[in-house]
């Protein structure tokens, strides 16, 4: 009897190290984790802002000056069916028009995929200039996570106020497979299914997060 108390002691004992350990290390690594999330959104913020030859659509010290300005905290502002949109939102004024850059989010096939994406509004509505997939941490290795690769995010954008003014589709749900990647932009599809073969959930992620700040900047910045 003794030994089960004295092993039950030493078990205690050895959890309770543990947790004032884990406990520290998580004190002192957790301002330097956020830290470089903010600086890896800051980067994808940047990138959404430039256009096919490298350069900002907003001047650099606008732009410098409105991240400084704005709240970094993070929440969601807006949830619907489609997806999340999260704070902070950056609003910019450029020759092309107001320009804004979100994050949004939607599930996908192992959680959610976060989308940074910039749009330009119009007389006829949003366009979307660019956007980033910066999580797609949980999609499969080989299928869902290619959607990391540039080339397939380009299939995405640009496309104007009036193609996607229904939302952003993938071409096997609109069935329109049969298009080249350009002429489904025009119709507001982004097509994958060539390159993205067996992985619809998560450019389907994609396309639902772009559409969740499409209808937030519809109510919100229309």
């Amino acid at each position: 009897m003794k030994e089960y108390i004295k092993t039950g002691i030493i078990l205690m004992v050895y959890c309770t190290i543990a947790g004032f350990a884990l406990g520290f290390v998580y004190h002192i690594t957790k301002d330097r984790i956020a830290l470089t999330e903010i600086q890896e959104k800051l980067g994808a913020v940047e990138t959404v802002l430039k256009d096919e030859t490298g350069n900002y659509i907003v001047p650099l010290d606008q732009l410098k000056s409105v991240v400084s300005q704005t709240d970094q905290e993070v929440k969601v502002i807006f949830e619907n069916a489609k997806g999340k949109v999260y704070s902070p939102i950056y609003e910019f004024d450029s020759p092309q028009g107001k320009v804004y850059v979100l994050t949004g989010s939607s599930l996908g096939y192992g959680g959610p995929v976060t989308v940074v994406a910039c749009f330009v509004k119009k007389s006829e509505g949003f366009s979307l200039f660019s956007l980033k997939v910066t999580d797609f941490s949980q999609e499969t290795p080989g299928l869902g996570a290619k959607i990391g690769e540039e080339e397939i995010q380009r299939r995405f954008y640009p496309m104007e106020a009036s193609a996607i003014a229904n939302g952003v589709r993938v071409d096997k749900d609109a069935n329109l497979t049969h298009l080249s990647a350009e002429e489904a932009k025009k119709q507001g599809v982004a097509k994958v299914s060539d390159v993205m073969t067996g992985a619809t959930i998560t450019p389907r992620a994609v396309a639902n997060a772009l559409n969740a700040m499409l209808d937030y900047l519809s109510e919100v910045k229309k």
